[in-house]
């Protein structure tokens, strides 16, 4: 199949007697999950077996995350809890699913120009058994960078009429901006799709990097934003530098990043790991790692004050509290352990 392509039943050569599909390249099967919905078909109780997803493709396979999960491994213990406390397989009708496992034969005649993500649907329409499975958890990463970021708008110096957002995506931090009082936002951002959309929102998009901006907004700003933007850059240094004399007297950088120093990618490292995944503390697209120190050291080698660090955490799944409680008994280890990420605010340093 060429790059890029949809995938069809066409795709689907071979000849063994059933077939497991994941044609959504933002979702996450766990090896568990997919063992049993080939379960559910061996067993002869289905011909198309479905996961239950974080964010389905219908409301009845919906199934809520039993605790947060940030690498592979967590992912795979929060697979273990769906499927220790799963029902019975239910009943579905009409609907599309990029992600299925069904047995060939169920398949058989369908166009071979079909898109996989509509064959679930035409299964059920000609009385295929169409079945999900409780037991079989699957996690969709969803649009992150088109999420609104109220925590960083909520940071901004008081008063703030002016700001700049750099990777702005498409400009979902517009409204919560704008109810603080902000009457001029512009974005930066070099998805040429995205800043289209951003500038439905913003009084003015760049689509450009923020390196190849030529415009010279000295003093301009009270208020820049990197929402999950500096550890995707290979100098995020020559960012900061970049902007900071564009704030004006009164004005503030404020950035968050995701902490490496995480327990769950601490654990992960000492078995061996260190997995990519498409969004979270080890997102394929990172090329910098921050921790508080680092991150503070970054903005005063920049010329700012140091930062004021604000953190966010989340609850650790049972594993996760045993492992944590080991690795604080570690002599000098970090406070910020069962941190997820850090949120900076930092001023230009005077004179």
């Amino acid at each position: 199949m060429r790059p890029g392509a949809r995938p069809t039943i066409a795709d689907l050569e071979g000849e063994s007697p059933h077939v497991l599909v994941q044609a959504d390249p933002e979702a996450y099967l766990p090896a568990l999950a997919a063992r049993r919905l080939l379960g559910l078909l061996e067993s002869g109780e289905a011909d198309v077996a479905l996961p239950v997803s974080n964010e389905p493709w219908c409301q009845a396979a919906r199934r809520e995350a039993p605790f947060p999960y940030h690498t592979p491994a967590l992912l795979e213990e929060a697979a273990r809890a769906v499927a220790a406390a799963a029902g019975e397989p239910a009943r579905q009708g009409p609907f599309r699913s990029p992600v299925f496992a069904a047995r060939r034969e169920a398949l058989a005649g369908f166009p071979r120009d079909l898109p996989l993500d509509a064959a679930v649907e035409r299964a059920a329409v000609l009385g295929r058994r169409v079945r999900i499975d409780p037991g079989a958890y699957l996690h969709r990463y969803g649009e992150m960078d088109g999420q609104a970021r109220e925590d960083l708008a909520a940071r901004i110096p008081e008063g703030s009429r002016v700001v700049l957002d750099v990777g702005c995506s498409r400009g979902a931090t517009a409204a919560a901006l704008r109810r603080g009082g902000v009457t001029e936002i512009v974005g930066i951002e070099p998805d040429p799709g995205d800043a289209r959309q951003a500038a439905r929102r913003y009084d003015r998009v760049l689509a450009v990097p923020l390196e190849s901006v030529s415009e010279d907004f000295a003093g301009r700003f009270d208020a820049i934003l990197f929402g999950d933007v500096l550890e995707h850059l290979a100098d995020p240094s020559a960012a900061l530098l970049r902007v900071r004399p564009w704030l004006s007297a009164r004005g503030a950088v404020v950035a968050s990043v995701p902490n490496i120093g995480h327990w769950s990618v601490i654990a992960d490292l000492l078995r061996g790991h260190f997995d990519y995944v498409p969004y979270s503390i080890l997102s394929g697209t990172h090329v910098r790692f921050f921790t508080r120190r680092t991150l503070r050291d970054l903005f005063e080698a920049c010329g700012f004050e140091s930062p004021r660090i604000e953190t966010v955490r989340f609850a650790p799944s049972p594993f996760g509290e045993k492992a944590l409680e080991r690795l604080r008994r570690v002599p000098g280890a970090s406070d910020d352990l069962d941190v997820v990420e850090f949120v900076a605010v930092a001023r230009r340093e005077a004179g």
